[in-house]
């Protein structure tokens, strides 16, 4: 496409409108985006818990905790359910207690006087694992048999969860329950309680519900300005390239290294001293090293981990013997090795929350104080357990 036509559809879109309504959306102050709270599901959680506690200085009491459950009921296809919206509404929920991570579990409600426990299992970037739910489930059951119980499943959008005993909730519900009682009990509350409980929904508008203002804002930009969008999007900056190169540079540093195999995605590299036994270059891949590091430069993720390559036995056995016999540092060690590719070593360089509004300075600061951590601390105490003198 001719640089004339690009150029006129780029300052088309710096002069819409449109644009200056969702900068000011986007840059107005918010405490949960200030303290990176967007995507954590355990601050949403937390924060979560605090209204749902009665005895929390919110000054809600129960009502928070009572309004969730009745729509949950509400909204519910179980009809199988032996409480109603109605005893909900009659008992008094205000000695209930709320505990964070009870047994793994998100939320926990347990109200004894009314005997009823509730479990909030809550999603916001992850998915359940297998079985998870079902976990629960089963542990409460066994716990409280003779307790009335409600199982809630709570994702972004009302996902369905694996198991049926589970009412599905979206935060579309949650952020319509704190805004009504923000709105309809801001005379009785405290001025820093309705505050935060505005600054709550109005970043679950702008980040976390599908129908928001935000989102409805942003397919209208992108309807009316597709050229000038696109264009920006092919030419965005490429993170993942960015940290391999500050990977490269890291390694190529260090004189105890050696390169092994770098691209966008695998920063593969081994220690200088492990090439020095013939028994450690006699694996079944191009650069023949038995033993290596690999960085897993994902797009939201940056991991270092340390493998065990496919060769002989003997070698293998060898080498996963001495990481088994020190699981705490080799903390993937457990299990079988296998024939072809075992990790004996992970360690999380970066996690979906540090690419959050990215700055190139901080997260290389990031990587650099992460990589100075290995070097001293964990990369000395591996080439130590491993004993190269006995491996030759």
């Amino acid at each position: 496409m001719p640089d004339k036509q690009n150029k006129k559809a780029l300052e088309d879109l710096v002069l819409d409108h449109l644009l200056e309504e969702l900068e000011a959306r986007i840059e107005k102050f918010n405490v949960f985006e200030a303290i990176g709270a967007v995507r954590q599901e355990s601050r949403h959680s937390d924060f979560l818990a605090f209204l749902l506690h009665p005895t929390q200085n919110h000054g809600l009491g129960d009502v928070f905790l009572k309004r969730l459950l009745q729509k949950a009921i509400a909204y519910s296809e179980n009809n199988e359910l032996s409480i109603t919206q109605i005893d909900l509404d009659i008992w008094d929920l205000s000695q209930a207690e709320v505990l964070r991570e009870w047994e793994r579990i998100d939320i926990f409600v347990l109200d004894q006087m009314n005997q009823l426990v509730t479990v909030i299992e809550n999603k916001i970037s992850s998915k359940e694992s297998t079985g998870q739910l079902k976990r629960y489930r089963e542990k409460i059951e066994h716990l409280y048999p003779n307790f009335k119980k409600i199982f809630l499943y709570l994702t972004p959008d009302g996902d369905d969860p694996s198991d049926k005993n589970y009412l599905r909730l979206d935060y579309s519900l949650i952020c319509e329950l704190v805004e009504n009682l923000a709105n309809s009990r801001a005379s009785i509350l405290g001025t820093d309680v309705v505050t935060v409980m505005k600054h709550y929904t109005e970043m679950l508008r702008r980040h976390i519900v599908s129908e928001s203002e935000i989102a409805e804002l942003c397919q209208k930009i992108y309807t009316k300005h597709q050229q000038a969008l696109d264009l920006i999007f092919e030419r965005r900056p490429d993170i993942q390239a960015l940290i391999r190169k500050i990977l490269e540079d890291l390694i190529n540093e260090n004189d105890e290294l050696v390169k092994d195999h770098y691209t966008k995605g695998e920063i593969r590299f081994a220690v200088k001293q492990w090439d020095e036994v013939p028994k450690l270059l006699e694996a079944y891949r191009r650069s023949k090293r038995m033993l290596f590091f690999d960085f897993h430069n994902e797009p939201t993720k940056l991991s270092l981990h340390l493998y065990i390559g496919p060769g002989p036995n003997e070698t293998r056995e060898n080498i996963h013997k001495i990481a088994v016999e020190s699981k705490t540092l080799f903390n993937k060690a457990g299990g079988k090795i296998g024939t072809k590719w075992k990790t004996i070593y992970k360690n999380d360089f970066l996690k979906a929350k540090d690419y959050e509004d990215v700055d190139k300075e901080e997260l290389q600061k990031k990587i650099e104080n992460r990589w100075n951590k290995f070097i001293t601390k964990d990369l000395p105490a591996i080439k130590e357990s491993i004993d190269i003198s006995k491996l030759g």
